[in-house]
């Protein structure tokens, strides 16, 4: 089965572009305020409502550095929205790992939590996301995903060799996890990451006109759910 293709957008006029190009996942994030930058809640309502339950939504929560209570907070104002809750551990102290994942987890009952890990662990600090899928299997998360902290200067398949990517999917896919992966991927990397076994592919700059600033394109959109859905080209 082919990966689904999830597309971040950032404001109401790009629902109808990710979603005519063939977009899976609908997911809303601010890129000004980080990788996994928290969105207001009125606009992660008016683009649920748009979507109209034709796709599935995610939203990130931030990338967070430390475990707070309003992590809680805020995840309980977005489960009745969204499919999917993808929370950023930016920290590597286990205590705030555990604290973070435990606060997203306790505080949604509709909506789905997916851990994301950094490939630029060791510039940031964050922990390595091999080592984020043991918490994951402990905590009961749904799913892990592997993006970049810092956005501009490299992509993840620049940090992360294949066999990493694949031992990420393996021990991840062993606990029953869902595995995702985004962080600058572009066309020509679909054929390896399907091959790998990811369940879903995130992209944002790929699919935009202007960059990841930009404004979402349906017609690249489209360029990367036929890559997504044609057979894959071992790299």
């Amino acid at each position: 089965m082919a990966p689904k293709l999830l597309v971040s957008v950032k404001a109401l006029n790009e629902v109808s572009e990710a979603l005519e190009g063939g977009a899976d996942i609908i997911d809303i994030k601010d890129p000004s305020s980080g990788s996994l930058g928290l969105p207001r809640i009125a606009i992660v309502r008016d683009i649920v409502k748009a979507v109209k339950g034709v796709r599935e939504c995610s939203v990130a929560i931030g990338d967070l550095r430390k475990y707070t209570p309003e992590i809680g907070y805020v995840a309980t104002a977005l489960d009745a929205f969204v499919n999917y809750i993808k929370v950023g551990i930016a920290t590597g102290d286990p205590k705030d790992v555990e604290g973070i994942v435990k606060e997203a987890i306790e505080n949604t009952s509709r909506a789905k939590v997916v851990v994301v890990g950094y490939a630029d662990y060791a510039i940031h600090g964050s922990i390595e996301p091999l080592q984020l899928i043991d918490y994951a299997t402990k905590l009961g998360v749904h799913g892990v995903m592997i993006d970049t902290l810092s956005k501009g200067s490299y992509i993840t398949l620049d940090i992360l060799q294949k066999s990493y990517l694949q031992k990420f999917v393996e021990k991840a896919k062993s606990s029953g996890l869902l595995v995702a992966i985004a962080g600058g991927i572009e066309k020509s990397h679909i054929g390896m990451l399907t091959e790998l076994g990811f369940d879903v592919i995130g992209v944002r700059t790929a699919v935009c006109i202007g960059g990841r600033n930009g404004t979402v394109s349906r017609e690249l959109v489209k360029e990367l759910k036929k890559a997504l859905t044609s057979k894959p080209n071992t790299l």
